[in-house]
């Protein structure tokens, strides 16, 4: 009986938790929740990651100008992503479609892709614009702040990765108690 009577009460107790934070609603002029794993960042600029505008030591100047940039090039990636959009369900269509239109296919799939090497061009040339602003120290700091494919790729749970075949594997170690 003591038993049952605990474990309703720590039901009850984590229920009504539950109920506090996420049920009760919030107020009409509160901040959007933030997404899952996000941090707000209060000194950032909306454009450009601000610990690395301070890193490299930005001048306003350079500040203004490069938020610019980036938010031109927000602008033209948004409107190139409603025209992938557009093109993705036109494509959808086809592929749906009985008999299958093989050109029609083709020119939409063409298409998709002159609209990705212009995202990548564009891409390329905001790039050149913002290092054009950096002096020549602010730019060789730039260069080894910036992360490389290698750096990202997370580790194999297994210790097994790449550089390491052939040598002993964390499985192989005895368990240290």
């Amino acid at each position: 009986m003591r038993k049952k009577i605990t474990v309703m009460v720590m039901a009850t107790a984590l229920l009504g938790g539950a109920w506090a934070c996420y049920g009760v609603p919030s107020p009409a002029d509160a901040p959007p929740p933030l997404r899952c794993g996000a941090m707000e960042r209060l000194d950032r600029p909306e454009g450009f990651p601000g610990p690395i505008a301070r890193v490299l030591d930005l001048s306003e100047a350079q500040k203004k100008r490069i938020d610019s940039i980036v938010d031109e090039q927000r602008g033209l990636d948004h409107t190139r992503m409603e025209k992938e959009r557009e093109l993705r369900d036109q494509l959808r269509g086809i592929e749906e479609a009985f008999p299958l239109n093989e050109a029609a296919l083709q020119g939409a799939a063409q298409k998709l892709a002159e609209l990705e090497v212009k995202r990548m061009v564009s891409r390329a040339k905001t790039r050149a614009r913002i290092e054009a602003l950096l002096t020549p120290a602010q730019r060789s700091l730039a260069e080894k702040l910036r992360p490389r494919k290698e750096d990202a790729r997370p580790e194999p749970p297994c210790g097994c990765g790449g550089d390491q075949r052939g040598e002993r594997s964390p499985m192989d170690e005895p368990e240290r108690r």
